[in-house]
């Protein structure tokens, strides 16, 4: 097997998993995302647990998503955590850049300083989380400032129909053909499978436009079938998916309750029918590409 890169994991500050209810109380969205009275499926690690597991699945690079705080003194503090990991483990871990474009100049101020401390991206946004929309002129800006530091951008998004759970946002799809038409060079990451966008590949004009549009299977079991990885890249190519765990979270509910990388690596080698090419450009070969588009030189 081909070396692995996990393109979107979570992790957080200590203080932060000590610390719960104060963190909770500061930012409702957190809250709601990981409150154990409402049976939380997120998970905490720290570098080194991350690392451990990592190498029990053949995971090489863990690349750290960003959360949708809604406090900008929490995106930095969160930046610089992630910031420290990088610099104590630098062939271990990418990151990409915590921020919520409510907060304006701001936000692009906290783009720029990141991206010179080697951050290879934006992410994950979450619109639903932050109370914005794909349109509003101040997600606009920071998509402009992403696009001329050359850093992919990662945008949360949910399937449209289905059973309601905490973090069930309304991320309406058409939003991501107006980013990819207005922002063509722009790498664009569609997270979780993209909440039915690959369906839309499949007509020639939108192909075309979303030719640097990827998408990422961060906790892909949780919501489909594991089929839909081929139905996916049926439709748009495996030059145009990610691997990513969405780790620690919680993917397999039923089965351990334990935070790990490996069942879901394991789950698609053997219940997906994939080429060694098509394996190796997931896997690896897409992420390896988008990191070294994303790193100041």
């Amino acid at each position: 097997m081909t070396k692995i890169i996990d393109m979107h994991t979570h992790m957080f500050p200590d203080d932060i998993t000590d610390n719960w209810d104060k963190y909770a109380e500061r930012d409702y969205y957190f809250k709601l995302l990981t409150d154990p009275k409402l049976g939380t499926l997120q998970q905490y690690a720290n570098a080194e647990e991350a690392i451990e597991l990592a190498d029990e699945a053949g995971v090489e690079k863990i690349v750290m998503q960003g959360w949708y705080w809604n406090d900008h003194e929490l995106c930095k503090y969160h930046n610089d955590y992630m910031y420290e990991v990088m610099s104590k483990y630098p062939d271990r871990f990418e990151a990409f850049i915590s921020i919520n474009p409510n907060f304006g100049d701001l936000a692009i101020e906290e783009i720029e300083r990141n991206y010179n401390r080697g951050f290879a991206g934006i992410g994950e946004l979450g619109p639903g989380a932050n109370n914005y929309k794909l349109t509003d002129i101040s997600f606009l800006n920071l998509v402009e400032a992403a696009n001329h530091f050359k850093l992919p951008v990662n945008i949360h998004t949910n399937q449209a129909i289905g059973r309601a759970f905490a973090g069930k946002d309304d991320t309406p799809i058409e939003g991501f053909y107006n980013i990819a038409k207005e922002f063509p060079d722009l790498i664009l990451i569609v997270a979780h499978i993209g909440g039915g966008l690959p369906f839309y590949e499949l007509m020639p004009e939108i192909k075309e436009i979303f030719k640097n549009v990827y998408y990422d299977l961060a906790a892909n079991p949780l919501v489909y079938d594991i089929k839909s990885v081929r139905s996916v890249i049926d439709m748009v190519g495996s030059e145009k998916v990610l691997f990513g765990s969405d780790f620690p979270l919680l993917i397999y509910p039923r089965g351990p309750r334990k935070k790990e990388f490996k069942s879901f690596i394991n789950d698609i080698n053997e219940n997906v029918d994939l080429s060694e090419e098509e394996w190796n450009n997931i896997m690896y070969a897409n992420g390896e590409k988008i990191l070294a588009r994303g790193k100041k030189r």
